[in-house]
């Protein structure tokens, strides 16, 4: 599943008033992009500093600071598991917080930036698989786990409706690019270095980059 899907299909879920904190890495990306802010909405992210692993602490604080007012983290695999035992915090302190967990299994914003900032493949950045919708379980919370885009506004339906604490687990392609508002020559020049380099994934990204490629001007040309 592209991880556009769940950071969009989230807004379908989303009060006029809720509380929406980001972890650092790609997912900003995709909260900053899709998610759409109106009303007396509140984005915190982490960045200056971008700091991983702040989705869970900021939502831990929104939701004691406020009361009532829905709050809810967007966060990484690899942030979510530098502070998983913040999972345990807010069950015991039973806020109801909705998290949206972005699972691809690497640390993708290192991956991207080995990749065209440095030239270089992709190298010690990929995670040990967690089955984190089973960990939120057993820390007492709601746990749901989407693979389909087709079903992911059903799987986010029924996390929204479960009482208290929930965690869905979106599992997205690992090799959708979060790519800039505008490529520079040497950015170029360097993500291509890094696949001829000997990438793991060449193949995978090369398809990715030309479909969203089309995509994108077929969409501007109609």
């Amino acid at each position: 599943m592209k991880p556009q899907v769940p950071a969009y299909q989230i807004n379908k879920f989303l009060d006029n008033d809720a509380i929406i904190v980001s972890d650092t890495g790609t997912v900003t990306t995709w909260a900053a992009r899709h998610v759409m802010i109106k009303d007396r909405m509140m984005f915190s992210a982490s960045g200056m500093l971008a700091t991983m692993g702040n989705g869970l602490p900021y939502a831990v604080g929104a939701a004691i600071g406020n009361p009532g007012r829905q709050v809810v983290a967007l966060v990484g695999d690899g942030g979510f598991t530098m502070l998983m035992g913040e999972m345990a915090t807010i069950v015991k302190y039973k806020l109801p917080v909705k998290i949206l967990l972005f699972r691809n299994d690497v640390l993708g914003e290192i991956k991207w930036e080995q990749m065209v900032m440095n030239a270089n493949p992709q190298f010690g950045v990929q995670l040990e698989p967690i089955d984190f919708a089973a960990y939120a379980r057993a820390c007492g919370a709601g746990g749901f786990t989407v693979e389909r885009p087709q079903d992911c506004e059903d799987v986010l339906r029924q996390a929204f409706a479960h009482p208290g604490p929930a965690l869905i687990e979106a599992i997205i392609d690992p090799n959708e690019p979060p790519m800039p508002g505008k490529i520079r020559t040497q950015m170029a020049i360097r993500f291509a270095e890094a696949l001829a380099g000997g990438e793991r994934d060449r193949g995978a990204i090369v398809k990715t980059v030309v479909e969203d490629f089309l995509k994108e001007h077929v969409r501007e040309v109609v």
